[in-house]
């Protein structure tokens, strides 16, 4: 090498002292000797070892984001918030360099900067905070730099930098609007086609437009210096070509991955991607098991082994061997130990078979193991949550079917036949408790012979996970119906996450409370805890002795008239969820008539009778049997022609129409309810009289006459609020309405306010709780709330059921939230806490003074919630572990105490 050329920055820099040791190096002075001096020392003294921090700290980013294979990678890996935490000091330490840099070599003369290296340190600035994940302050920095140098080409480095940002943020159209700028400018830099075609192929991979995406990752792949850079464009574009059925190109892809010989994870990825597009019947196809085989043994592949079985199950489902295919895919699911999202995509492939088959008891068992290990950032998350529940509600209401006939059976015995027969199933029971703790006992020491021998035994794995076998069957007696008392460990990991063996697992609780509540999953509300609730009352039961479990069991059985026909209204509003579940959810339509027809056929005057027609009509018009469409049809048209059925037979567009005029009167109610926020009374009152007209009879009246009365509040005598507001309960006595209107007549009247206090008093004390209205404010908890205040945290509205109506109230936080939060993305949900108490969060904030600020911004706000009588709640702000914890121990009085104690000092 030139020893000019490698000395070159040493030489630079002593020419640039010397320079400014000779002559005035002003930076207010357009000199050649000045303009020498500071760009050299802006260059080599402080924006070179800015960069390498900045690349070095890029670096770690991209080795700490772990890929996930499962899906279509992106592009980059500039890592996430969390990876972050580790690169800011480096990130910190480069912005403070280049930050002194521009300081003390700024040349800016007559209105242009002199110095080329003062814009690369502003952008440097807005690249180290892109990747301390400081994301809105990088887009200021940005949009700087493209602003104040206009013709110099860094514009366009920024605005690709800026582009990236839009993508993080999610913010498609913006991004999508720069990329179109680039597309059409002729001046665009050559060297930065690459970066800019890079950016453009995720910007397409996010919006699933693949065709797009492929085009401009082909040329990014193309022109990439770095080899890791090519490898991973090409893998992409592998995934993507496979996920379009385009097998020879993805094949072709990851052809080339292999030969640039990129890091083992990536090539063992290529490998077996390749594998599962490779078509079996080709030379390669029949070799590739073979190959497949071979990796299995091979002891670099032991951390892959589930992945290798995966790509096998995969190649026997193309083969039609299903058999074969499930045997893989169980090996695959026993193999995973620390992949959880390996094992969750191979129990969704039996859960997808099964469901084909179909065999939807099996099917719901995989789902649900599914879920329980799949991250809820995949793809298809949503939709196979809304699978599993679906199956779970459908094999919920088989087993009402099957345990209430079960039942009725054993009611049309004699007493000493049903007393024989229950001695007898406990018997069993027992017999199979000691079988069971036996052989419990056998295998805790299997298993501690097998551990002390597999020392050093690379091979040896871990039994089985149970999740992966055939549950047991959905029949037969109630209390041993193994489907439903036999997925505690599936409820285990629920509850507490998939946990790492370790001493004290219980305090290490989930990060994050109601990340998987039902509003975000798509459960319904209180599902999951009412089945727990009835799974731990018969786990109450079989724990009794035999007498009082003798006892219990009998008392199930119905035997009276009145308990028959309960059980017969289990079983109807059964068959008919059951129908519908395979009518709309499960695309069954065979089952769905047969379950429809049995429902008739048992019951033929059930409530749901003119349901079921229409349903039956429905499903004979899509499989084209006209005859039996036009049966059920001709039974509801001449049966019950007033009712909505009839009217969407004869208007299939009666719906629609019918949701146009929800929405106008919605719309009708928004208005005047912004009119009220706006102290329009009188528009008000006049709108509540032009809605009974425009629309009699709707389901929104209660609401326009309690916003009616609260306007009568604002402009008229007290008595004649006192007046509107009793009318509003006695129109609407079993609306919500009316507890708001009693509220708010307990507010106006002290002496009724008192009597309601010492009421609840009472109760509270009865039932001693300790909470509000008790003689004692709160009383002190036992259970160990840990003070974090530096966490993240929630705020909490809790409230006894039917104080407030948790629907207007969500309305009401959702309302202040889009008024003053808009950018905070703050969430809202909602659950119970046991039976008699019900909670709205706020989630999530960065720490409790951010959450106590929020409380009391809230609270004190007066329009916030007008409508509530925020007396009637508890308002506090907790972490998420506490969270967890007041859960667990239904202690709503006992935390009050300690964020009285903790948070309000």
């Amino acid at each position: 090498m030139n020893p000019f050329r490698r000395n070159k920055p040493f030489l630079l820099l002593l020419l640039a002292l010397f320079l400014g040791g000779t002559f005035s190096c002003s930076v207010k002075k357009n000199y050649f000797t000045s303009k020498a001096y500071h760009k050299t020392l802006a260059h080599y003294n402080g924006y070179f070892n800015a960069r390498e921090k900045v690349k070095n700290g890029a670096k770690s980013l991209a080795t700490s984001q772990k890929d996930k294979y499962d899906r279509i990678l992106p592009v980059f890996k500039h890592g996430d918030p969390a990876l972050a935490k580790a690169v800011m000091p480096d990130m910190d330490e480069a912005i403070k360099k280049v930050s002194i840099v521009i300081q003390r070599h700024s040349m800016e003369i007559d209105g242009k900067e002199r110095n080329k290296w003062i814009p690369q340190c502003y952008l440097l600035i807005g690249v180290a905070q892109y990747y301390k994940s400081e994301t809105w302050t990088a887009i200021e920095a940005f949009q700087y730099v493209a602003s104040q140098y206009r013709n110099d080409e860094i514009r366009y480095e920024a605005l690709l930098w800026l582009t990236l940002c839009y993508l993080r943020l999610g913010k498609g159209p913006d991004a999508e609007y720069l990329l179109s700028t680039f597309r059409d400018d002729a001046k665009f830099p050559a060297r930065l086609k690459p970066f800019y075609n890079a950016i453009a192929g995720e910007y397409y991979l996010q919006t699933a437009e693949y065709k797009k995406a492929s085009a401009h990752l082909e040329k990014a792949a193309a022109t990439a210096k770095k080899r890791a850079d090519k490898s991973r464009y090409n893998f992409i574009l592998g995934q993507v070509y496979q996920k379009t059925d385009k097998c020879d190109s993805a094949v072709s892809r990851y052809n080339k991955v292999i030969k640039t010989s990129p890091s083992y994870e990536l090539a063992f990825n290529a490998r077996i991607n390749r594998a599962r597009c490779i078509d079996l019947s080709s030379p390669d196809g029949r070799e590739i098991k073979e190959m497949l085989t071979k990796m299995l043994k091979d002891d670099k592949n032991l951390e892959y082994q589930d992945q290798i079985y995966y790509a096998l199950g995969e190649i026997s489902q193309k083969e039609s061997n299903i058999a074969q295919a499930i045997d893989y895919y169980q090996k695959s699911v026993a193999a995973s130990q620390a992949n959880t999202d390996q094992k969750a995509l191979s129990f969704l492939k039996l859960a997808q078979i099964h469901f084909l088959l179909p065999h939807y008891p099996l099917a719901q068992a995989y789902y649900d193991s599914t879920v329980t290990f799949l991250s809820n950032d995949h793809p298809d998350y949503v939709a196979i949550v809304n699978t599993k529940n679906h199956l779970t509600k459908l094999i919920k209401n088989l087993n009402i079917i099957q345990t209430e006939d079960s039942l009725q059976r054993l009611a049309g015995l004699s007493q000493f036949e049903r007393e024989t027969l229950v001695e007898q199933i406990i018997a069993s029971e027992n017999r199979e408790k000691e079988q069971k703790e036996q052989e419990a006992k056998e295998q805790l020491l299997k298993d501690s012979l097998e551990q002390q021998s597999a020392v050093g035994d690379p091979n040896f794995r871990p039994p089985v996970d149970p999740r992966g076998q055939t549950p047991g069957n959905v029949s037969g007696w109630y209390f041993s119906n193994t489907s439903a008392l036999s997925f505690g460990y599936t409820e285990f990991i629920r509850k507490w996450g998939n946990r790492k063996l370790e001493d004290n697992w219980r305090r290490s609780l989930r990060a994050s409370f109601v990340e998987s509540s039902a509003a975000e999953t798509g459960n319904e509300a209180g599902e999951d805890s009412l089945d727990a609730q009835e799974l731990a009352r018969l786990d109450s039961i079989r724990s009794l002795d035999n007498s009082n479990r003798k006892e219990a069991y009998l008392a199930e059985i119905p035997l009276t008239p009145e308990e028959k026909e309960k059980s017969d209204a289990k079983i109807i509003e059964a068959y008919y969820n059951v129908g519908v579940i395979y009518k709309e959810q499960l695309k069954n339509n065979t089952e769905a008539i047969r379950n429809f027809e049995t429902l008739l056929t048992r019951y033929p005057e059930n409530k749901y009778k003119v349901a079921v027609w229409y349903n039956l009509y429905r499903i004979n018009i899509a499989i084209e049997e006209e005859e039996r469409a036009n049966y059920y049809k001709k039974l509801i048209l001449d049966g019950y022609p007033d009712t909505d059925y009839a009217k969407l037979i004869l208007n299939p567009d009666y719906y629609k129409e019918q949701q146009r005029k929800v929405a106008v009167q919605k719309v009708f109610y928004e208005t005047t309810y912004r009119a009220f926020l706006n102290k329009q009374y009188a528009d008000v009152i006049e709108r509540k009289s032009m809605a009974d007209s425009l629309f009699p009879g709707s389901d929104l009246a209660p609401k326009f006459e309690l916003l009616k009365a609260m306007a009568i509040g604002k402009t008229r005598p007290l008595p004649e609020f006192e007046a509107s507001l009793k009318g509003v309960i006695t129109r609407y006595p079993e609306d919500t309405v009316s507890w708001r209107a009693q509220q708010i007549l307990d507010l106006i009247n002290p002496e009724m306010r008192a009597k309601r206090d010492s009421a609840i008093m009472a109760e509270n004390a009865a039932n001693e709780n300790g909470g509000k209205g008790s003689n004692e404010k709160v009383v002190k908890s036992g259970v160990p709330y840990k003070y974090a205040p530096d966490t993240a945290h929630y705020v909490l509205f809790i409230y006894k059921n039917q104080v407030i109506s948790t629907d207007d109230f969500k309305v009401a936080v959702s309302n202040y939230n889009t008024k003053y939060f808009s950018s905070k993305g703050l969430s809202i949900t909602n659950s119970f806490i046991g039976n008699d108490q019900q909670f709205v969060m706020v989630r999530q904030f960065r720490n409790g003074a951010e959450a106590k600020t929020y409380l009391d911004g809230v609270l004190s706000d007066s329009t916030a919630f007008m409508n509530f009588d925020m007396s009637m709640a508890r308002s506090l702000v907790i972490s998420p572990d506490n969270m967890i914890l007041l859960i667990q121990n239904k202690d709503a009085a006992g935390y009050e105490y300690f964020f009285e104690e903790k948070y309000k000092k």
